[in-house]
């Protein structure tokens, strides 16, 4: 699948003016309805160009783009290694096309901005974080949200503790060492036990081999703070935790030695200990608003919160999922269909401005949602 961050949806958030389109849709992974895929893709292009020709601008630009995804429909091949959700968005200089293992919903929008919403609610209760697998034998790096895992190879990243540290014949208690009557019997006691028998210059060798891997994993996510999930020998995660210097390392770690572990495995339990911080900060932002519905620091308010958005005056916006409202920023009330060009879906825009200016959108269920509205807002401060 391809991979869908928080560094694309900022992208797309601050994307610079001019006409949009976003194109979402379901995708089927295999069997005899894959055929499906291409012909419910050929409608919905065939809506983003009806929708292109209503705008009374110069689209020639994106309107080839959208013509150019049309070819996509002869491509069985494509077709063929799919998830359970497709994306795409056209602009003057821009298509982008991402493959999710989320279900999307069937939408097609031609705006002034990208329509996010389906791409927040991947991105918040399902989680996106990394797990970093690592062993003397093998470091293994995947991006993972609560659907999938996907291997990354970055460049910089070692193979192994032997091509980290550039030793062609590397024999240490890392891989096995002796201790007491095991010396004497001549035993081997092999790597992930008898941690406590370490010594001052292998625990330094580990070191060294962390070392390696932190500035590969530094130049890889630059300041991307999305959880990293460290899967060892649990006595090498006090060691790494304290040289690796990247700034979403979960607090626990999926322990043991990973080699035999496949993608599978490491996901199931990697999502096992991060399902519930993800869960729980959209939890909490709901907890928050409940704790300040007395005063003016919350608002359901359609005309106040699209106001605060344009401002930058929400620390937190809620979205009921599946919903849409349009209307004109500014406008005390909004309208059920697209009737005017000029019209925005004003939860999207909301959402848009929200992050655009720093604040954070969840999306929940809308019988979930405060007093079952359709947004509902944090302030940092009251809107003009």
């Amino acid at each position: 699948m391809d991979s869908f961050t928080h560094h694309n949806l900022m992208q797309l958030v601050t994307h610079s003016d001019g006409v949009k389109a976003s194109l979402y849709m379901p995708t089927v992974r295999s069997g005899r309805e894959v055929q499906q895929n291409a012909v419910r893709f050929k409608n919905l292009i065939k809506q983003v160009k009806h929708k292109l020709d209503e705008q009374a601008v110069n689209i020639t630009q994106i309107d080839a783009r959208v013509d150019e995804a049309l070819k996509l429909t002869a491509n069985d091949q494509w077709w063929q290694h799919q998830g359970d959700g497709l994306a795409m968005f056209f602009a003057d200089d821009l298509m982008e096309t991402y493959r999710l293992s989320a279900e999307m919903p069937e939408l097609v929008l031609v705006g002034q901005r990208f329509q996010i919403t389906p791409l927040v609610r991947l991105l918040q209760g399902d989680g996106q974080f990394h797990v970093l697998a690592v062993s003397q034998n093998s470091v293994r790096l995947f991006r993972c949200t609560g659907y999938d895992i996907t291997e990354l190879q970055p460049a910089e990243l070692p193979s192994d503790l032997r091509s980290a540290l550039n030793i062609d014949e590397y024999t240490s208690t890392l891989q096995h060492h002796t201790a007491g009557a095991s010396r004497a019997s001549g035993g081997t006691i092999f790597h992930g036990q008898g941690a406590a028998d370490l010594d001052v210059q292998k625990n330094n060798e580990i070191s060294q081999y962390f070392q390696v891997i932190n500035r590969a994993l530094s130049n890889y996510f630059n300041d991307d703070r999305v959880p990293l999930v460290f899967a060892g020998v649990e006595y090498l995660f006090p060691i790494f935790r304290e040289t690796c210097k990247h700034k979403g390392i979960y607090d626990q770690p999926v322990a043991g030695n990973p080699d035999d572990v496949s993608a599978k495995q490491l996901h199931t339990a990697a999502w096992r200990l991060v399902e519930p911080m993800f869960l729980g900060d959209r939890e909490s932002a709901l907890t928050q608003f409940n704790k300040f519905v007395a005063n003016e620091k919350t608002t359901t308010k359609l005309n106040q919160i699209v106001s605060a958005a344009q401002e930058g005056a929400i620390e937190t916006l809620l979205l009921a999922e599946d919903e849409q409202l349009w209307g004109l920023p500014g406008d005390s009330g909004a309208v059920a269909s697209q009737e005017e060009i000029k019209k925005e879906e004003l939860l999207n825009y909301s959402a848009v401005q929200t992050l655009a200016t720093g604040g954070t959108v969840y999306t929940l269920p809308k019988h979930r949602m405060p007093q079952e509205q359709r947004l509902a807002a944090i302030l940092r401060f009251l809107p003009r």
